[in-house]
C-alpha cells in the first residue's frame, strides 16, 4: 500500500507571501483561491465605490477591497479570509495595519456570488464571519439579481433590485436601491 504525500499545511505568513501568485484565503492549513466572475468583480467594484464615497463623505470608517486579508477569527486564530468588500467603522481603524492582515473583524462585509461559488463554503464563510464578530454580511448575487442581509442572531433577510437597502446597523445613513449596487442588465446577463 501507497501512502500519497499529504498536501503541506500553510501558515497566515505564507499566505501574505504568496501574494504575488494571487488571492488566498487560508482555510484548514490549506491555501484557497479566490476567484471571481466578471459580473462579481463588477458588482463587488459598484458597491466599493458606493462604499467609498459614503464613508468618504461621512469620515465614518474604511473600506477594504478583496485584496486585504482578515487573520480576526478566534474560534479558529489560523484562518485568513477575504471579503469582496468590507467595511471597519472609523473608531476600530486604528486597529488596521497598514500591511500584512487585519487583527479586527470587519463591521459589514460584502460576498458577492460567482457563478462558481458553492454554497456549503458559502455558509462555511457566512459561519466564520459569524462567529469572529461581523455585525452584519451582504450575499450579493449579480445573477440572479438579489441581496440577502446576514444578521448575527441568524436572522436574514432578502431584498430584490425594487427594495431599499440599508447599512444599518453599521451605516446606519446609508441607503440604496439594491438595483444601483449590480451592474446593468437582468437575469442571466452574466
Amino acid at each position: 500500500m501507497t501512502i500519497a504525500n499529504p498536501q503541506p499545511l500553510y501558515t497566515p505568513d505564507d499566505v501574505l507571501r504568496l501574494e504575488d501568485e494571487g488571492l488566498f484565503e487560508l482555510v484548514d492549513g490549506k491555501l484557497v483561491e479566490k476567484q471571481m466572475s466578471s459580473i462579481a468583480s463588477r458588482t463587488a467594484w459598484i458597491i466599493g465605490a458606493r462604499f467609498f464615497n459614503f464613508i468618504d463623505a461621512s469620515k465614518s470608517g474604511d473600506v477594504a477591497y478583496v485584496e486585504q486579508s482578515f487573520q480576526c477569527f478566534p474560534h479558529n486564530p489560523g484562518l485568513i479570509r477575504r471579503p469582496d468588500i468590507a467595511v471597519v467603522l472609523a473608531a476600530r481603524v486604528v486597529a488596521v495595519p497598514e500591511e500584512g492582515h487585519v487583527p479586527v473583524a470587519p463591521d459589514l462585509a460584502v460576498e458577492v456570488i460567482s457563478p462558481n461559488d458553492k454554497i456549503y463554503e458559502f455558509e462555511e464563510k457566512l459561519l466564520d464571519y459569524q462567529m469572529g464578530g461581523v455585525k452584519v454580511v451582504w450575499e450579493v448575487n449579480p445573477k440572479f439579481r438579489f441581496v440577502r442581509v446576514h444578521h448575527p442572531d441568524r436572522n436574514s433577510r432578502f431584498l430584490l433590485e425594487s427594495d431599499m437597502l440599508t447599512g444599518d446597523p453599521v451605516l446606519q445613513a446609508f441607503s440604496i436601491l439594491v438595483k444601483d449596487l449590480l451592474p446593468p442588465g437582468g437575469k442571466g446577463h452574466a
